[in-house]
């Protein structure tokens, strides 16, 4: 029998909720009345009284991520003709033009064949939401993979090469590149690892002719839980998506190009002048990936990222030590725009632990690191409570932040983003 998946919606299901609440309501029940007084348009106008089901099933809808209850309805007919199709085998949506599908990871690459793909799959794994983004074409793959092989291959327990990782992007970048392929479809969502890969991809396919290069891009899709990326979605919806892919146009690459030169840039102050001065309605999701990305910067008054301010908060909520599989759990349910993976994670906390006067404490570095329990340090609670600052050194994307010099701001106000040097 096959799993439920969060994002299949059973309209009988729905229905049925729909007329059970309104059944609750009308016996007085005020959290059920509350429930759709949540997601209702017009929540005011609803009473135990007044209430029709038109309008448990309206808050119902936009509960599940949808305008409206004809929309939700929609939404189901229109996955089941997918699903259809998929089950008939229909012809590959993409058999037209010889296509790359982009992707910053693996997960969707079996689906793709699975819901009506042809074309051939590229995943684009390095994180660039992490570490140095060089401004130096010419060294970017290197400085890029030496970062990978020092920062996250160690947890992964590989002992891939410089040099190989490098001839691995390098592979990816020749496959970008190749004249074989007539489109070049991104697939993205709205955190900084996808905006970032998709940035670096129009950079490289700037001077590209005769190619149609397309965006599918998605920051919600209609479910029971939250979506954070593709390979949450069964594969009609998946298929699904393909409608949605808009072209990349000239005026798109302009401010793709204007966004990565600022990413670039050693100075936050690029970044700052896109957010508050230009329009990027080409890229509708890279404004608040740029901001969550200022926030990596050290707090004013702890020298966290953002990153180890939140993991050190939830750590500091336990009444006892927890395994790192359960803490990145806890902090991707809080992180505002989930970007990274566990072993990113993982990597970035590593230097709170290997400090001299550590922010937490772990039982043992030899265990697999999702099985090391960990603990916040008296040390940690000082930093959280703004009575210590902690120094580092680290990259944030062009920015290399040093303990004695480096851009620091409160994460809310940018007017309070400034650059401290100290002796």
């Amino acid at each position: 029998m096959q799993s439920h998946n969060s994002f299949s919606i059973n309209l009988n299901q729905q229905k049925s909720v729909a007329k059970k609440r309104l059944k609750a309501i009308r016996h007085n029940d005020a959290n059920a009345l509350e429930q759709v007084k949540l997601f209702h348009s017009q929540p005011e106008t609803l009473t135990p009284e007044s209430i029709q089901l038109a309008d448990v099933q309206h808050a119902l809808a936009r509960e599940l991520g949808l305008p409206s209850w004809s929309k939700l309805k929609a939404h189901v007919a229109e996955l089941e003709s997918h699903k259809l199709a998929i089950n008939n085998q229909a012809n590959p949506l993409d058999a037209e033009l010889n296509t790359l599908h982009v992707r910053c990871g693996h997960d969707i690459q079996r689906q793709l064949k699975t819901c009506g793909f042809e074309g051939d799959f590229l995943p684009m794994i390095d994180p660039l939401c992490i570490g140095p983004i060089p401004s130096n074409e010419k060294g970017f793959v290197a400085i890029r993979a030496q970062y990978v092989v020092d920062t996250l291959l160690p947890a992964m327990g590989r002992k891939d090469s410089v040099q190989e990782v490098a001839q691995f992007e390098q592979g990816n970048i020749h496959t970008l590149l190749d004249q074989q392929y007539e489109r070049i479809v991104f697939w993205v969502e709205h955190d900084a690892y996808d905006q970032f890969m998709l940035l670096r991809g129009l950079s490289l396919l700037e001077e590209t002719e005769g190619k149609i290069i397309e965006i599918i891009e998605f920051n919600q899709f209609p479910g029971t839980e939250r979506f954070i990326g593709f390979g949450q979605l069964p594969a009609e919806a998946i298929r699904s998506c393909w409608q949605h892919r808009k072209p990349v146009t000239a005026k798109l690459f302009s401010q793709a190009k204007r966004c990565w030169q600022a990413l670039q840039a050693p100075t936050p102050l690029q970044l700052v002048n896109l957010l508050e001065q230009h329009e990027l309605d080409g890229l509708p999701n890279i404004k608040a990936v740029i901001k969550r990305h200022l926030q990596e910067l050290p707090h004013s008054e702890s020298g966290l990222s953002f990153t180890q301010h939140l993991a050190l908060q939830i750590l500091n909520e336990q009444n006892e030590p927890i395994n790192v599989k359960d803490w990145f759990q806890k902090y991707q349910q809080q992180e505002p725009i989930p970007t990274l993976g566990d072993v990113m994670f993982y990597a970035l906390l590593l230097p709170l632990v290997q400090a001299e006067n550590p922010l937490f404490t772990v039982d043992s570095l030899d265990k697999n690191w999702w099985e090391q329990q960990v603990n916040i340090s008296e040390n940690g609670r000082a930093c959280l409570n703004g009575r210590s600052i902690f120094s580092q050194d680290y990259w944030v994307g062009g920015i290399h932040n040093l303990a004695n010099s480096r851009w620091t701001w409160n994460h809310i106000q940018l007017s309070s983003l400034h650059h401290l040097v100290t002796g």
